[in-house]
């Protein structure tokens, strides 16, 4: 059995960069843009799912420090 690491968010961000650095380069083909575009789709919405849930555990922890 072989362990995925997950990525962390920073990690993604990375990625993401390199992605759009690549997709500003006029030599990408059609082909190659595409797959780049649906790739940094997935990493946005996986980054957004992050800051997601790391913005409902402040929420929580406001919470939980203002009722005690």
């Amino acid at each position: 059995m072989s362990e995925q690491k997950t990525e962390s968010f920073e990690e993604k961000m990375n990625k993401l960069d390199g992605i759009v650095k690549e997709l500003e380069n006029d030599d990408v083909s059609l082909e190659k843009s595409l797959e780049l575009y649906k790739k940094g789709v997935e990493l946005s919405r996986e980054c957004e799912k992050i800051l997601r849930d790391a913005e409902l555990k402040v929420e929580t922890l406001n919470k939980d420090n203002n009722d005690g």
